[in-house]
């Protein structure tokens, strides 16, 4: 670009109106400049709960979100967008050791204005274009300023509490990843998953008694409300 605006003549005016006009006349050209410039890429999300991504974004692929069985103690504990159309490795071996990857499922129930119980969550990988940051922000509906881009809103959703302590306990829930899921969630299939062995998402809310307690209630609010998030870029 530099090299590009050295080639440019410009005479500057001394009246400040002209300029201005000059001034606007170097920024036009800079604009045609960056409108030609080829696509070098831009920041990747992961848009939970919807099958496509927002209006400023480009899919990448499409799937439906997967993690161990809740009542596991081993796997991963990072959720994965598993693709619709999987490739393998033409030399990968069958029944070699291995964890299973399940499909994750809303038990957020009210929690959307609208009932996915138990439907299987889909999920969307998307680039914003010529934009190179990204963040997930807890606890907010709005990006932290107007250089910051709204990817999408909706709310924190994670694998339930559970205090037993014991890897045998049919009702045990392990740790999981906290994931922003769109406030407008689709399914994955038309019909509620028949298997309730998957990974199951819960809302998140916060402490504000007892061991551990947030200092700060208020503004987080004690009564159980489900915290929102948003991913932004720029």
């Amino acid at each position: 670009m530099l090299k590009y605006i050295s080639n440019q003549s410009f005479n500057l005016p001394k009246s400040p109106i002209k300029l201005m006009g000059a001034t606007f006349s170097l920024i036009s050209e800079w604009m045609k400049f960056a409108n030609q410039l080829p696509n070098y890429g831009g920041a990747t999300y992961t848009r939970w709960g919807r099958k496509s991504c927002g209006a400023q974004a480009t899919l990448i692929y499409s799937g439906q979100m997967t993690g161990p069985e809740y009542r596991s103690a081993g796997g991963g504990t990072n959720y994965q967008c598993l693709p619709n159309d999987p490739e393998y490795n033409p030399k990968a071996m069958s029944n070699v050791p291995h964890n299973k990857l399940r499909s994750a499922e809303y038990r957020a129930d009210n929690l959307f204005g609208k009932s996915v119980q138990q439907h299987i969550i889909p999920c969307a990988v998307c680039e914003a274009r010529r934009r190179v940051s990204q963040v997930m922000i807890p606890a907010k509906t709005r990006c932290p300023s107007s250089d910051w881009v709204l990817e999408y809103g909706g709310y924190l959703l994670s694998a339930a509490e559970h205090y037993g302590g014991d890897k045998y306990v049919d009702n045990a829930h392990y740790r999981s990843s906290y994931v922003c899921v769109d406030q407008d969630p689709e399914s994955y299939t038309s019909k509620p998953a028949t298997d309730v062995s998957g990974q199951l998402l819960y809302a998140v809310t916060v402490a504000c008694s007892g061991d551990g307690a947030l200092p700060n209630c208020p503004p987080y609010m004690p009564d159980g409300r489900a915290l929102s998030c948003v991913v932004c870029s720029k």
